[in-house]
């Protein structure tokens, strides 16, 4: 009893401090950064969508690969009316909140795969510390709703009597269970979907380098993986739907056509190593991307300015490699949905690959924790801590310089 005290008041301090920093990076905040050049982040055509004006004001608008962001945009109008709230207020009021939430959810996940207090609480400020937290948690992006969904599929996917049952003879329930961690997974970007398919790798397969077996194995799963697979595809269908009925739009694209995004690749810069970002625990800097937003995708320069920036990205995602080996059959699908974001983006993004280090910051921060509690175990708190302290004044120091830069080339949206 005492110690489900302990874990509420943790939970409670977290939901706080999240509240807290995501609250001063708002007042921080001067106003939506326009035209890309904001790491790459369409924030005005987003603006318009969130506020109702349209839909689908550009073809390289949200929408087609995130299933929830009309109906997100939907209920934001909807209580935007009811409460007389306007413009950016609510947003700003929802994303400090989130930031609280994904803590707490994140401390929840720590301790289910078998961290004990004081490491949860060093990774958690960790994960708080990161470029992908700092920079993208405040922000209008459909990307920053990412980490919640990210981590409920995941506390689903962990739960001991899923991940025992799942391919021994499923019960509907089981793989109804299933079926809703793939659609949370990808609810809002639905390539993140393969968080919840990669629990189908066997994890000593995996950790013997065993490709052969690991196939074969893989594949007497797909019936279980393709029923479970439909009906995550069902839920997204029917969160896509209540997008269309809270918006009415009569020319909404159904989200599978996530498909025809393929041809941006060709417009695409930069090389497949530039993927390394999509780990960064260390923003690069806002002014040290090259090209015209809306001519051309960008690109990151490659000089002084961005070697913390690719060095981290390199750094975690050999340390998340090198973490497999330790994962138990509970946690393998989290190093693995990483890995599988540096394979992602080394086609899709290049350059402008850390528009996604939310997606991936709480994933490498577990597998590396992993890592660090099997190699050295009486240093992980300590060891935390320290980095969270280094990453944060790092962090903050890119994102305020950042920021400053935005206003000072006036790539701000007019205040609505």
């Amino acid at each position: 009893m005492k110690s489900q005290g302990t874990d509420l008041a943790i939970l409670s301090a977290l939901l706080l401090l999240g509240i807290l920093v995501g609250s001063a990076q708002v007042a921080f905040m001067p106003g939506v950064p326009s035209l890309g050049r904001y790491h790459a982040s369409d924030m005005d055509d987003l603006q318009q969508q969130l506020f109702g004006d349209s839909m689908r004001p550009q073809p390289n608008a949200a929408g087609a690969d995130h299933p929830a962001w009309y109906m997100v945009c939907g209920i934001y109008q909807h209580l935007s009316d009811a409460t007389g709230v306007s413009a950016m207020r609510l947003w700003n009021a929802t994303m400090p909140l989130l930031l609280g939430l994904n803590l707490c959810l994140f401390f929840c996940l720590t301790r289910k795969i078998g961290f004990d207090r004081l490491e949860g609480l060093g990774l958690t400020a960790v994960l708080l510390s990161t470029g992908g937290t700092i920079t993208w948690s405040v922000v209008l992006e459909t990307h920053v709703l990412a980490p919640t969904s990210l981590l409920l599929a995941s506390l689903i996917l962990t739960e001991r009597r899923v991940f025992q049952s799942l391919w021994n003879n499923p019960s509907p329930t089981i793989l109804g269970v299933y079926g809703l961690a793939i659609a949370l997974a990808g609810i809002v970007t639905i390539t993140n979907s393969m968080l919840a398919i990669l629990a189908a790798a066997p994890a000593n397969l995996v950790r013997r380098a065993r490709f052969r077996a690991l196939t074969r194995r893989v594949f007497a799963r797909l019936p279980t993986l393709g029923t479970a697979g439909l009906a995550g595809v069902g839920l997204l269908a029917f969160v896509h739907l209540a997008g269309w009925y809270l918006i009415q739009d009569p020319d909404m694209n159904q989200f599978l056509a996530v498909l025809r995004e393929r041809h941006y690749i060709a417009y695409m810069r930069g090389s497949w190593w530039d993927s390394a970002l999509s780990l960064s625990w260390i923003a690069p800097p806002m002014d040290a991307y090259l090209g015209t937003p809306q001519d051309t995708m960008l690109m990151l320069r490659r000089d002084g300015s961005t070697t913390p920036a690719y060095a981290s990205g390199f750094l975690v995602f050999a340390l998340t490699v090198g973490s497999l080996r330790f994962h138990s059959v509970q946690t393998m699908f989290i190093p693995l949905f990483a890995i599988f974001g540096v394979a992602l983006h080394s086609i899709y993004g290049l350059g402008e690959s850390f528009l996604f280090a939310a997606n991936y910051a709480w994933a490498t921060v577990l597998s590396v924790g992993i890592l660090g509690r099997s190699l050295l175990p009486s240093w992980l708190s300590v060891g935390s801590m320290t980095i969270a302290t280094l990453m944060i004044v790092a962090n903050l120091h890119v994102w305020t310089q950042g920021i400053e830069w935005v206003v000072a080339n006036d790539y701000l949206l007019p205040v609505r």
